[in-house]
């Protein structure tokens, strides 16, 4: 038996009558659950929203208040990386006996999906961010990068990637061919997701430590800081994170290969001599250390071999963090209470450094590249 399903025009009206009904009366109650949302969300995530603008959502974690327009597996990810660097800068500050505090309002973070719409900011707030993919601003106290997925160099791996994994949906063979595509996949893949860790690893864990650091008092937003120990440290925390944070007890790879490839002048390098950071430095691939510990300029953008000051940077706060621990501590203290109110020439930078550890002479260099050179590196580009 069929059931009979024609209607007469009157009852079709009476059902779009009753359903116009329900949608209006669901309309109040729609509105009332986004007031009640935008009355839970704190003036400084309200003005958060505005400023990054259309489209974009609040996620707020326990230390960080982050402004998205991408989607929630990324976002997810994003979370787990800046709450575990949060968690490294920490467990650093408290195993050097250092004073600190914690934020009394969560950090602000605007993460875009789409690079176009970074740069655009990036613009808005007269950032320099030539080629970066994320940056920290003292001024604002805000970070802000963009999905590395999307950068430009990664849109030909992506595009191939789109390619073949279409021509697998239209083919469903097991040949040798398609084992061999499904190769090449994965090495592609690989190749992408390894770009990837390396920009959510230099640059946002990098961007991140350098906010926190900040924000726990360690660095003033208001005073000159040595631009070398404010890299070298943000470097510390450029490695794989886990569940106790970002481990800043182990080598950076990455920093440690940059390092010796800036000694020797070779690529991968095997074997290393102290002697040729001389001839690196006559060559200027590397600067002398004292005018790394001094000179602010060195961290220009614009300078050639401004890369291999970040490594610089890092080796030596690597070498002081493990060969000269309790001295680091005091000199990261003394650091924190100088007054805000003046600047700190570059002989005086110098001064401060050596009262604590010491003259900066062929002694002090040579147990820093020693310790240093004498590092395990495995290659990871």
């Amino acid at each position: 038996m069929k059931a009979d399903l024609k209607f007469g025009s009157s009852q079709l009206l009476a059902c779009l009558y009753a359903l116009m009904c329900l949608v209006l009366a669901w309309f109040p109650m729609i509105a009332q659950a986004r007031d009640e949302v935008a009355e839970e969300r704190s003036p400084a995530e309200t003005e958060l929203l505005k400023v990054a603008g259309e489209g974009f959502e609040i996620k707020s974690t326990a230390h960080f208040a982050i402004a998205y327009d991408g989607d929630s597996e990324t976002i997810a990810d994003f979370i787990a990386r800046v709450e575990a660097t949060y968690r490294g800068v920490y467990r650093f500050l408290k195993l050097h006996d250092l004073d600190s505090t914690e934020p009394t309002e969560k950090l602000e973070i605007i993460f875009f999906d789409r690079p176009e719409a970074f740069f655009d900011y990036a613009k808005r707030t007269n950032a320099d961010v030539t080629g970066a993919a994320g940056f920290y601003s003292p001024r604002t106290n805000r970070a802000a990068f963009y999905h590395a997925l999307n950068m430009q160099r990664l849109a030909g791996v992506n595009e191939q990637i789109a390619s073949i994994e279409e021509s697998l949906d239209s083919k469903n063979g097991r040949g040798r061919d398609r084992k061999n595509v499904l190769k090449q996949l994965r090495i592609l893949r690989n190749e992408r997701d390894q770009t990837i860790e390396s920009v959510n690893q230099l640059v946002v864990q990098h961007e991140v430590a350098h906010q926190v650091l900040y924000n726990a008092g360690l660095h003033s937003r208001q005073g000159d800081q040595p631009t070398w120990l404010v890299e070298g440290l943000a470097c510390l925390f450029e490695t794989p994170p886990n569940r106790n944070g970002a481990g800043f007890a182990t080598v950076n790879q990455y920093r440690l290969l940059n390092f010796r490839e800036a000694i020797s002048g070779e690529i991968a390098p095997k074997r290393m001599r102290a002697d040729s950071y001389q001839e690196a430095v006559r060559q200027g691939r590397l600067v002398p250390l004292r005018r790394l510990i001094g000179d602010r300029n060195v961290f220009d953008m614009g300078r050639a071999n401004v890369e291999n000051a970040y490594a610089q940077a890092w080796s030596l706060v690597h070498y002081l963090h493990h060969r000269k621990r309790v001295a680091f501590g005091d000199y990261l203290t003394v650091l924190a209470r100088r007054p805000v109110d003046r600047e700190y020439s570059p002989a005086t930078e110098l001064m401060i450094f050596e009262e604590v550890f010491g003259p900066v002479d062929e002694q002090f260099i040579k147990g820093w590249l020693d310790f240093c050179l004498d590092l395990r590196v495995r290659r990871v580009r």
